[in-house]
């Protein structure tokens, strides 16, 4: 089953690049070659080179023009400009990064900014973002909290698969097809070993982990690394 990503890479592949489209025009290229894509699922303002959105940001194919209106611009476009976001609590807009000649440097974090306005207490950063490995700078792996990587991730469970690393929990042996194929990615790399140059490697610096042993990592900042929870674990067995 293809990721709504590959959908949209696979219709819009032979657009000219710099082609207007409107929302619609995107959804009925989708649905010409993808029939059973349903309206909703498809949101091609999280595929945008130009704004952000917290946790769902797709691979960017796109500028943002107007309400519904959007510039194709393609995979790794060289594109030079500002990244956007707009806060839900005040509907502000702020600048939060910028594009320069096709690499992304954030240059404000704007996922803890948000969720200290929110009603939960704990997000995880479970996933990694951008699907251009190579990162533009050391603020730029914070996006994991509200970017997501699908080739990372892909890569990372094909190598180790999907249960969980640490405690070996199996979604789909448990919960039957409903399960398959559900796991959090973690980012095990601290924060303080990233250079500007950075690219994240799926197998050294990811890992599949259930939510629970996820939550763990997170107890504590800076999080608990891969070692210290496994070593809890067979401490408790």
């Amino acid at each position: 089953m293809p990721t709504m990503q590959e959908k949209m890479y696979e219709s819009l592949k032979n657009i000219q690049i710099g082609t207007i489209l409107t929302k619609k025009e995107i959804v009925n290229k989708i649905q010409n070659l993808f029939p059973d894509t349903p309206d909703s699922s498809i949101t091609p303002q999280d595929a945008c080179y130009n704004i952000v959105n917290i946790g769902r940001s797709e691979e960017p194919l796109f500028e943002w023009i107007k309400r519904n209106k959007y510039k194709y611009l393609g995979r790794n476009y060289p594109y030079n400009g500002d990244i956007t976001h707009k806060s839900k609590d005040s509907g502000t807009i702020e600048k939060v990064g910028y594009w320069s000649n096709g690499k992304k440097v954030m240059t404000k974090d704007i996922f803890d900014s948000q969720i200290s306005h929110s009603n939960h207490e704990i997000i995880y950063p479970d996933e990694v973002e951008n699907y251009t490995l190579a990162e533009g700078a050391k603020k730029q792996v914070i996006v994991n909290a509200y970017e997501r990587n699908p080739k990372a991730r892909r890569e990372c469970i094909k190598h180790y698969g999907t249960k969980c690393f640490l405690c070996g929990f199996d979604f789909e042996q448990v919960y039957g097809e409903i399960g398959k194929g559900f796991i959090h990615v973690h980012h095990i790399k601290p924060l303080a070993e990233i250079n500007e140059e950075y690219e994240v490697n799926p197998i050294q610096d990811l890992r599949p982990v259930c939510p629970n042993c996820h939550a763990m990592i997170h107890k504590r900042k800076p999080a608990y690394s891969i070692e210290e929870i496994e070593s809890l674990i067979k401490k408790s067995v």
